[in-house]
């Protein structure tokens, strides 16, 4: 008896050890069905037609930036701005002492009314002497000294006449304007220092519209003008404001350079843009963007959608069977918004946007369609 019951205690046991074992796998086929299961979210590639923009680097240069100078010397006599203001074309920015032009201009200006004076004489002694030689009661060589004076007196005259339109001149060079609107620089001048002809005074820089140059590869040159949708492509400048929102400053590109660079195979380009608020400086380093067309369909995917192993850029695709498998893919042109496959996927397919870095190749998994997230 007692060794029956023994019996029974150990088929007990036994059977209680196989229903544990049991439970065990049965667990472990649920688990591994829930990583099966594994819901992931994609996207459903198709050819959209993104607007395509190409990030550069430039400076901004002004459109135009004139150096002031002095036309004629004297002493400074006044400054008619504060550094650094708005100034308009033909406002007074210095005078300089007119006293000696002024007595200068007198001078000359007698000199040429004693020089019309003296002409007025001359033809009166010509009119009378011309009788007198046609009746033969004065000699023609008198008649030929008179004409010589007439003409001698003509020439002067003209002369003291250019002579004191210079001294205007010079009069009016006292008050020295702007040339262009724009912005003033500081001077180091004082009033009471003497200014020579031709020493710079100040500056002036025209920034309502501001150049920027940058010069991309001769590559990427032939591609924009290859693919460019508009004769003048588009550019934006981002400027960060102090809140740190940026701000975007629009224009128009305006020069191409028609050679590269022999030594850095780059090409220079220009754009002009719009700085009316006055938030960026000449000589200031940007980033720009150019706009490059939105009429070419193409397949892109976000940049943190791809991968990279040694074969170089890859993504997860969800294949018919519902599996994860690798594709390699090749780029063709990328910027932080979208990159652009020129190979390895088609329209249709469905590619892993989620977190892959749990996932693996060949793996099944449940998917879930979500928004593309390329902004554009």
């Amino acid at each position: 008896m007692k060794k029956n019951l023994l019996m029974l205690s150990f088929v007990s046991s036994l059977l209680l050890l196989q229903g544990c074992s049991d439970k065990t796998e049965e667990q472990l086929k649920e688990v591994k069905k829930e990583i099966i299961a594994q819901t992931v979210k994609v996207n459903t590639l198709e050819q959209i037609t993104y607007p395509i923009w190409v990030d550069f680097s430039g400076k901004t240069q002004a459109v135009q930036n004139v150096s002031i100078t002095s036309r004629v010397s004297g002493e400074l006599e006044k400054i008619h701005f504060k550094s650094g203001q708005t100034v308009k074309k033909g406002e007074i920015l210095f005078s300089i002492d007119k006293t000696s032009y002024e007595t200068t201009l007198a001078q000359k200006d007698a000199l040429l009314q004693k020089d019309i004076a003296s002409l007025k004489l001359s033809n009166a002694n010509l009119n009378r002497y011309k009788p007198l030689v046609q009746k033969g009661l004065a000699p023609q060589e008198k008649l030929d000294q008179l004409e010589a004076e007439k003409k001698q007196l003509e020439a002067t005259i003209k002369a003291d006449k250019a002579t004191v339109r210079q001294v205007k001149l010079d009069l009016e060079y006292c008050d020295v304007v702007a040339t262009i609107d724009g912005n003033i620089g500081k001077t180091t001048l004082d009033i009471g220092n003497i200014i020579n002809k031709g020493d710079k005074l100040a500056n002036i820089v025209q920034t309502n519209s501001l150049y920027v140059n940058f010069s991309p590869s001769s590559k990427t040159v032939s591609l924009i003008k290859k693919y460019k949708s508009q004769i003048n492509p588009t550019v934006k400048v981002i400027v960060d404001s102090e809140n740190k929102k940026p701000t975007e400053l629009t224009g128009k590109i305006d020069f191409i350079d028609t050679v590269s660079n022999a030594d850095t195979d780059t090409v220079d380009i220009r754009a002009i843009i719009d700085n009316s608020q006055g938030i960026l400086f000449a000589g200031t380093f940007v980033e720009l963007k150019m706009f490059i067309t939105d009429k070419i369909p193409l397949i892109a995917l976000h940049p943190n959608t791809i991968s990279q192993n040694q074969l170089g850029s890859y993504v997860l695709v969800v294949n018919k069977d519902n599996k994860l498998l690798e594709r390699q893919i090749t780029t063709s042109y990328s910027n932080k918004d979208l990159v652009i496959v020129e190979s390895g996927l088609k329209e249709g397919e469905k590619v892993v946007v989620s977190d892959i870095t749990k996932l693996k190749n060949k793996q099944e998994v449940l998917f879930k369609e979500v928004p593309n997230k390329i902004d554009y």
